[in-house]
């Protein structure tokens, strides 16, 4: 990913505020990075952390032994945690702490941590990390990174410099997307995850995501026959839909075609126009659409706290879907 680019096409604010910070060699001890679903923050805390590493007060122009370095997880000065794989503990923080406190291990004497989704910690952990942010060490940086910054402590906040990422036009984002050999219906689904062109074109051939689309598309073409679709999950998701990641990208791309499907019963303009005999077909079959977008979202808010995801589908399919 062109990260110069990006931040200068669409994000033309972080760019202005991280330039500077670099020409002048000046950096706040922590940087909240506030963006919404799909965009690219944690990247772009990586791109900036390597940016502050390379020492040359400009971003990072090409690929070299230290960005390499980072990429692979094995320069010792720099820590990331990401609370969208797990939720923080303080033995997370406490180990930052630690290792901080000491010496730096690489010649350049900084120091940086990476909290991806940071509203995803324990309660100790967020005290935790409060005091450390009181009290930051010389050359030592944090990128905090959220989708929400409001629900981020506003203890927490006040104690950072906010930088706010701006959401894409969803229209212009596949318009552009489509211009980089992005197949339409793609570029369409995956507007509504990725606030990034260049992302959506490397999702686009993911296998995770194509056995998604294949089986959100299939299971949807069925709502009007409840035996097929019964039979569609016990032979092909629960199979293949153990993973909570995977399943919490299946519920997320159902969620995107109920809702389309809900402009289109409003008469609002929708962005999966690819799909419209998809969206008629939810419209006839789920005349109580607005319930059922609910019920969704509240089974995908269940995945962060039950383990047995085949029993979670056949509920979501039986209260939701009525299969």
């Amino acid at each position: 990913m062109d990260y110069i680019n990006y931040l200068k096409e669409y994000q033309k604010v972080p760019y202005q505020v991280f330039s500077n910070a670099l020409k002048e060699n000046l950096f706040f001890h922590a940087y909240l990075l506030s963006g919404p679903i799909g965009t690219p923050t944690l990247e772009i805390a990586k791109f900036l952390s390597k940016s502050i590493l390379n020492g040359s007060n400009n971003f990072i122009k090409e690929e070299n032994t230290l960005s390499k370095r980072i990429d692979d997880g094995n320069y010792a000065d720099l820590i990331i945690l990401d609370g969208k794989k797990s939720q923080i503990k303080i033995e997370d923080i406490r180990n930052i702490e630690d290792a901080f406190s000491k010496t730096a291990i690489e010649k350049k004497g900084i120091k940086i941590y990476i909290i991806n989704i940071v509203e995803n910690m324990a309660n100790n952990a967020t005290n935790a990390l409060l005091k450390f942010l009181e009290e930051p060490l010389p050359n030592t940086y944090a990128f905090l990174i959220t989708e929400n910054e409001f629900s981020v402590l506003p203890t927490i906040r006040s104690r950072c410099q906010i930088i706010h990422f701006s959401t894409i036009d969803q229209h212009d984002l596949i318009n552009n997307s489509i211009k980089e050999d992005i197949k339409e219906d793609d570029a369409q689904i995956l507007s509504f995850f990725y606030n990034d062109p260049s992302m959506i074109k490397e999702e686009s051939v993911d296998e995770d995501y194509l056995f998604a689309k294949k089986s959100v598309i299939d299971f949807l073409n069925l709502l009007d026959k409840k035996d097929e679709l019964r039979l569609y999950v016990e032979m092909n998701c629960l199979k293949n839909l153990k993973d909570k990641n995977a399943f919490r990208f299946f519920i997320d791309m159902l969620l995107a075609f109920l809702k389309e499907s809900l402009k289109l019963k409003h008469n609002k303009p929708i962005v999966l126009t690819n799909f419209d005999k998809i969206l008629s077909l939810i419209l006839n079959t789920m005349p109580d659409i607005d319930d059922k977008v609910i019920k969704l979202m509240n089974y995908r808010n269940e995945l962060n706290y039950n383990l047995n995801t085949s029993l979670l589908l056949i509920n979501l399919i039986e209260s939701v879907f009525g299969a």
